[in-house]
This record gives structure tokens, C-alpha cells and sequence, in this order.
């Protein structure tokens, strides 16, 4: 009778592990896939890119994904960058997130890369691609900053009613620069202002910038990138020039101190926080099929001044805690 008792238990017991066994593998077949995504975006390891970074982690956490930020220095081809993406996809990437170099050239090259995986953009202009490919963007509305940026100009304290101006237009070879520049320019104009030079950024902002404002000295300079930004409140420190008034668009730890100190007028900043947040979640909609269709989403940027700047709201946009 006792033999009989153990023999029962014994089968009770192997019952109940096969049991525990058989939910725990039907519980891991139910586990979310977790998709692997690569970031490639220019100079990857510049502090510019803070905001981006902790916007990418808050939605990996949410969505259950996992990032690659790939390290990269000046990407200066568009071909250059087509090579990094393949290898990220190589290596096993289910998804790319891409601040696309140029916009000319790029219709064949998303069209193959989209054949092996997701594609996300981020502050890029893409020329057409294969409908079925589903290549959509997160940007922010170009005309609008041109227009905020321009309007900042206008309402300088320059006492002059024409004032010259001299433009750092960043990146060219990217169609949403080139609408930026566009806005900004037709604004200026329109109220009478002098446009002393417009820089595209080849490389050399630094020498550029000095050869032409040797040639024609400016009151004013708009910068419509963070690097050239940079670069201009350098070269008006440096060269003691504090009178020339300086506007443009940034959110590196070097422009946020430059606004602070008086050195920049107005600081366009542009929520990249929330840039790469809508990136990863709609690049998790189209890898786990959960929507056919994805649409080009749009970011707010924000107008800060010496006045505002340390306000609840811009003070979440300039130093955010990734909360």
C-alpha cells in the first residue's frame, strides 16, 4: 500500500513537470519578436545627437526592439552611406533608420535596399520609390522653420532697417535643405533685406565663411545646421565680433551654451527626441505587419531665446531626461 502511495506520487509529480514544461514552451512561442534596427546617420558620434538617442531607447522599450547606433564620422556620398546600410542588413538588421546624405540619386538605392529590409528616414528627402516598398519619413515642416527663422531676422534690434546678411545653408545635396534655404530667402527678401552670401556647406564652413565675409562683411548670420552653426559663433568669439547678431538651427551642447551666453539671438530646435520615437515605432508597425501603409509623419521645432530658454516646456526640448 505505501509502495503504491509513492508510485502515485511520483506519477503526480512527473505529470505536473511535463505540464509546467509544455506552458513554458507555449508561453515562449508567444514571446513578441524582437526586431533588430540599425541607425545610420552622418557623424553619428556628435553630441547632436543626444535627444535622438534617448527618443530611439524610450521606443525600443516600449516596442520591445533593439538598436544599433552605427558609428560613423563625416559621411560624405550618399554611395558611402548605401554601403554602410547594406552591411548593417548583412549583419542581420530587420530595419533601417537613415538621415539620407542627398536626395538625387536615391530612388534605385532605396529600391534595393527596401527589397532586404524595412527602411525608416529621418530629416531626409527621398526622390520616388517603388510603391510597395512603403518608404516613409519623419521630418519637420521646412517651410515653416525657414519662415520662424526668417521672421526672427526681421524683428532683429539691429537699428537698421536694411540689413546685410550672410546665410550658412548646410547641406545642399538634401532636398528638405534646399526648402529650407528656399523659405528662408523668399521671406528676407520679400522684406527688403540684403543678402550678402549664401554658403553651402562644402566641407569647409570654417574658410568659407571667412573668405566672404572678408569680401563683404555682414550684420547678420543665419545658419541652417548645427555644424555651420557652431563654426559661425566660434569664428564671431574668436574674431571678437559680438555685434554681428547670429540666428540658426542646432541643439548641441556648444549652441545651447552659445544661446545662453549671448553669442546666438535665437536657437531653431528641432524635437528630435520625438523624431526618433515616431521612427521606431512606425518601423515596429511595418515589421510586425501590423498597418500595409505607413505615412510621412511631421515633428515640431521650437523658436528659443535667451528669454525662454530656461521656461518648463524648452527646457524638456533642450535637455531632456528620456522619461
Amino acid at each position: 500500500m505505501k509502495e503504491n502511495s509513492i508510485f502515485t506520487t511520483g506519477l503526480f509529480v512527473v505529470a505536473l513537470l511535463l505540464l509546467f514544461l509544455s506552458v513554458g514552451r507555449l508561453l515562449g512561442d508567444n514571446d513578441p519578436e524582437r526586431f533588430k534596427v540599425s541607425v545610420v546617420v552622418d557623424h553619428s558620434n556628435s553630441d547632436v545627437w543626444s535627444s535622438f538617442k534617448m527618443g530611439l531607447t524610450a521606443a525600443g522599450r516600449a516596442y520591445n526592439m533593439e538598436y544599433n547606433f552605427v558609428s560613423t564620422d563625416r559621411l560624405v556620398s550618399i554611395q558611402q552611406e548605401n554601403i554602410s546600410m547594406q552591411r548593417e542588413i548583412q549583419s542581420g538588421a530587420d530595419g533601417i533608420i537613415a538621415e539620407l546624405r542627398a536626395t538625387e540619386g536615391t530612388g534605385l538605392l532605396l529600391n534595393a535596399l527596401g527589397k532586404n529590409a524595412e527602411i525608416m528616414l529621418v530629416d531626409s528627402q527621398k526622390e520616388t520609390t517603388e510603391p510597395g516598398l512603403n518608404i516613409s519619413s519623419v521630418n519637420v515642416e521646412e517651410e515653416a522653420l525657414g519662415k520662424a527663422l526668417a521672421e526672427q531676422v526681421l524683428h532683429s534690434t539691429l537699428h537698421r532697417e536694411k540689413k546685410r546678411i550672410g546665410i550658412l545653408a548646410g547641406n545642399q545635396n538634401k532636398g528638405n535643405m534646399q526648402r529650407r534655404l528656399h523659405s528662408l530667402l523668399s521671406v528676407l527678401e520679400a522684406g527688403g533685406q540684403e543678402i550678402a552670401w549664401v554658403l553651402p556647406d562644402r566641407g569647409k564652413i570654417q574658410e568659407d565663411m571667412v573668405k566672404a565675409n572678408h569680401k563683404r562683411s555682414v550684420d547678420l548670420i543665419v545658419a541652417l545646421e548645427n555644424d555651420s552653426l557652431e563654426m559661425a559663433s566660434r569664428y564671431l568669439k574668436d574674431t571678437g565680433r559680438r555685434y554681428v547678431e547670429l540666428y540658426g538651427v542646432g541643439n548641441s551642447r556648444e549652441v545651447v551654451y552659445a544661446l545662453d551666453t549671448g553669442v546666438i539671438r535665437c536657437l531653431a530646435v528641432i524635437d528630435q527626441y520625438t523624431m526618433a520615437y515616431y521612427a521606431m515605432e512606425d518601423l515596429w508597425y511595418k515589421l510586425s505587419k501590423k498597418r500595409n501603409t505607413i505615412e510621412d509623419r511631421v515633428v515640431n521645432f521650437y523658436m528659443v531665446t535667451g528669454e525662454n530658454m530656461y521656461s518648463e516646456e524648452i527646457e524638456r526640448i533642450l535637455f531632456p531626461t528620456g522619461d
